[in-house]
Parts: structure tokens; C-alpha cells; sequence
């Protein structure tokens, strides 16, 4: 089940209510992850984000400003482009992580949105789009297995168009 969203008097008493909310709700889309219900953990990362916003914030820019909010946000829409790569729904990858960069991740969390918006994106035969996202990666995390891996795919896609 789902985590019911605080009310405005549980808002105002414990503000911190919210982020437990967003966990909360993120955890689950995680349980549907492991399970293999990629579809459902979607639904449910980005009903995340969507119930935070319309429950405990006048609006979704307001959100946005909040760094505590912020943070699992771009994560819920990361974990959901990672379900969309799992899926073979790159259009719907490359959309969810462009979300995820309206909400700025950083460090760890911005690498692992760039690489699936750089697979995403590969994926989808636009090598030019996927080769600076996959480099920026890169730049951020030289020694990360996964990153490297895509920016060579990228970069032998982006070879073999040139000689086509």
C-alpha cells in the first residue's frame, strides 16, 4: 500500500513529515523495482513526486527549491528511467531523466542520471545526444565500470556513423 500524504495540521506540527512521506513512497517503488514490476515502479516513483507536490507544496517549483525534496525526486525519476531502460521505453527513459535534471542531482546521483539518459538516448540511435552525457559521466566518475562501458559503446556508435 501506499503511504497516505500528511495532512496540513501533520505539515505544520512536524514539517520533516514530507520527506518521511517522499521515502516512504520511494521505498515502494523500490519493493516493485526488486520484484520486476518495472511498469507499476513507475507509476509509483513518479506518483511520488507528483503526491509531494500537490500534498505539501503550494506548487511543484516550490518543491524544487527545497533541497531535502529535491534530492529523493530526482532518484524516484532516475529509479523510473531505470525501470523505462528495463522496459525498452527509451523515448520514456530520456523524458523521466530530463525531470530528473529539473530537480539538479549531484554527485552519485546526477552520474547515474546521465548515464541512463545517455543509454537512453543511445538507444534511440541519437549518438550525439547520448556522447556528451556519457562524457560529462565520465568526467564525474572516471573510474565507474558502467559509465566507461556506455561512453566506449557511444563513441564506436558515433565511429561507425561517421564511416556510413
Amino acid at each position: 500500500a501506499l503511504p497516505t500524504p500528511p495532512a496540513a495540521a501533520e505539515l505544520e506540527a512536524d514539517p520533516e513529515a514530507k520527506y518521511r512521506f517522499v521515502a516512504a513512497y520511494k521505498a515502494a517503488g523500490n519493493e516493485l523495482f526488486k520484484a520486476g514490476k518495472y511498469a507499476w515502479a513507475i507509476r509509483t516513483y513518479t506518483g511520488a513526486v507528483d503526491a509531494l507536490s500537490r500534498h505539501c507544496y503550494p506548487s511543484r517549483e516550490r518543491m524544487l527549491w527545497d533541497y531535502f525534496a529535491r534530492v529523493p525526486c530526482a532518484q524516484c525519476y532516475s529509479n523510473a528511467a531505470l525501470c523505462a531502460i528495463k522496459l525498452a521505453d527509451h523515448a520514456h527513459a530520456a523524458a523521466l531523466c530530463e525531470h530528473a535534471m529539473e530537480c539538479r542531482p549531484e554527485d552519485g546521483d546526477l552520474t547515474k542520471v546521465l548515464l541512463r539518459h545517455g543509454q537512453a538516448r543511445l538507444e534511440l540511435g541519437e549518438v550525439d545526444a547520448a556522447l556528451p552525457l556519457l562524457q560529462r559521466a565520465a568526467d564525474k566518475e572516471p573510474t565507474n565500470r558502467a559509465v566507461r562501458a556506455e561512453l566506449l559503446r557511444a563513441k564506436a556508435a558515433a565511429k561507425a556513423a561517421a564511416k556510413a
